[in-house]
Order: C-alpha cells, then structure tokens, then sequence
C-alpha cells in the first residue's frame, strides 16, 4: 500500500491538519458549496425580513467498528522443510514474504493480496513432477481451505481496510460547485473492486490475482470524492429542510398583500431565477448526478456486508429525503408567485 495513506506516523499529523481545517470552515472560511447556500438564503431572509437560523447539527451514528466485523480465519502451517521444497514450483519466495516480520501483520488489502496470489502460485505445485506426493496432498488441502476462506479475507478487507472506512465518514468541506473533479477516477477505483469481486466469486484466481486492490485504494484516497458526496447530501438535505420549516411557517398575505404593489415581487423573481434555480439548484443537481454515478457501485460492492445499512443511510436516504426537500421548496415558491406575482 502506497505509504501517504497508510502510514501510521502520518495519522497524527493527518488529524491536526483535518481539525484545523474543521475550525477554518466553522469560523467562516469560503467553502463555496456552503458560501451559496449562505448567500442564498440571507437575500431571502433580508427580502422576507425573516431572520434564517441555522440548522441543527448532523447527527450520525457511528460505523459498525473494526472489531464487530472482524472475520476470525483460521491459520495454516508448511514446516522449513516443505517451504524448501516448494522451491520447486516458485511457491517459496511467495510463502517467505507471508512468514516474514512484515508478513505477519499485513493489513487487510496486503493480506487478501497474499491469499489471491497464493491461490494463483499453487495450482502448478499440484501436479509438479519434482513435488512430493505428500507435500502435493498437504498443499491442495491448504488451497482448499484458502478457497473456502477467501470469501472472508474479501469482508475483512471491505470493512476493515482504513482508506474505505474513510470515504464512509464525512468529509470536512462540501462538493465544491462546477466541478467533477475526482468522479471519474472514483468509478475506476470502484468498477475496479468490482471485478476482483468478480473474479473472486467465480474462483478466477489468474484474474483476481492480477488485479492489485491498493491501486484502487490510491484512487479512492487521492479523490475523496465518495467523503465529500456524503456530506454534500447530508448538508443540503438538512440545510433545505430547516429553511423549509421557516419559510413555511411566513404568511405570504402579510409579504404581499392581494390587491397591493410590492416591490418585493421584483426581488423575490430575481432570488429565484439568479439564485435559487440559476446557483442552488444547479448544484443540488451536480451533487445528484455524481450520487446517480457512484452510489449503485458502491451499494454492490457492499451489498449482503454489516456496512451495507450503514452505507445506505449516509448516501441513499439523503438523496432521497434531499429531493422531497426539493420539491417541498419548489411548492412554496409557486406559492410566492400566486401571492406576489410580477407586475
């Protein structure tokens, strides 16, 4: 695994720099999804004299943790004498490097990388004429077991390994506006993990071998697109909501009374047509299109895992709820318009 995401003496330093970023947002700094939103509904609230709260915090529950989906895989043994001897058929360097320092704590995605590879390297071993009978018959048996433990070796990695747990948690910032920075590369990443699933479902161990699921985590880690999407859901989702409550808590005849002219009516077309659908909606409708993208990949790559509900939650019942608060608001601004219509 590429060391700038998976070395341990960065995380401290990772997580200072992620909490001073966390207060620069909170203090004020230009977020410019979250800038929009603000500019958005101050001018509604100045227009409306209507003083728009903030939203209530986020609440998420955590993710089930490392140790709850841990899957325990029983180990297996070769002697000295018969790692020597499966010098023969190259299975050695491979088994080596499993009984090494390094080997014996291998993280989740260097581990299934382990498991594939050897059930790749053995099958030649079976029938290789310089191979005892006896290390022949201990060494089928051992492939196996892999095979009937791989499927595990995948779920821990899945929900295990660190840099996927991360594109689970919210990201500090929102998608930022006009860009798509990231998706294409995520998609790879994703489609990428879905053939080694793939490949390990239909026991193609030449394939899935050949396919290194750290590159994948390289992509996922470098574009952070799946952290940000979540919190872009969330945020607008929650955002839209609590300005849905105040605004439909305004009687609209006191705004413009029937039978009156009120400037009002010019500014508020102006806050929907340049603001809501010309900024807003553009962008809800950005974050929408890279949800349509990832999430179905996501949701496979997931599905029948302990993360599979969990996943759900922070990405699909956003989405969901995010379009009612949607078109929750679309009504209400049909409803300005009959009140306050354009001179």
């Amino acid at each position: 695994m590429a060391k700038f995401y998976s070395s341990n003496s960065q995380r401290p330093l990772i997580k200072v720099l992620n909490l001073l970023a966390a207060v620069f947002v909170l203090s004020g700094c230009s977020d410019p999804a979250l800038s929009l939103m603000d500019d958005y509904a101050k001018r509604l609230g100045r227009t409306l004299a209507l003083e728009l709260q903030d939203p209530a915090p986020l609440d998420l529950k955590p993710l089930p943790s490392i140790t709850a989906t841990r899957a325990d895989i029983a180990e297996t043994s070769i002697t000295l004498v018969e790692l020597v001897a499966s010098r023969a058929c190259g299975l050695d360097v491979l088994l080596g490097e499993r009984n090494s320092s390094l080997g014996k704590v291998m993280p989740p995605s260097q581990r299934l990388k382990y498991e594939l590879a050897f059930l790749k390297q053995v099958q030649p071993c079976l029938t290789h004429p310089d191979i005892a009978p006896d290390l022949q018959q201990k060494l089928a048996a051992i492939a196996s077991d892999k095979t009937t433990q791989i499927d595990k070796h995948w779920q821990n990695f899945l929900q295990q390994d660190e840099t996927l747990r991360q594109q689970l948690h919210p990201y500090r910032s929102l998608s930022e506006p006009n860009s798509v920075a990231g998706v294409a590369e995520t998609m790879q990443a994703l489609h990428s993990l879905l053939t080694l699933q793939k490949s390990i479902v239909e026991q193609n161990w030449q394939q899935a071998s050949s396919i290194n699921p750290e590159q994948a985590l390289e992509a996922l880690y470098k574009a952070n697109t799946l952290s940000q999407l979540q919190q872009s859901l969330r945020f607008s989702q929650n955002w839209l909501q609590s300005v849905n409550q105040q605004l439909e808590q305004l009687d609209l005849k006191v705004v413009c009374p029937a039978g009156k002219h009120s400037d009002k009516a010019e500014i508020l077309n102006t806050i929907l047509l340049q603001y809501f659908i010309g900024k807003v909606q553009v962008y809800l409708a950005q974050v929408d299109g890279t949800y349509q993208q990832l999430y179905p990949l996501l949701q496979q790559l997931y599905q029948g895992t302990a993360l599979e509900q969990p996943i759900s939650q922070r990405f699909e019942v956003p989405n969901t709820e995010l379009k009612a608060e949607l078109k929750r608001h679309v009504i209400w601004w049909k409803a300005v318009q009959q009140q306050c219509p354009k001179t």
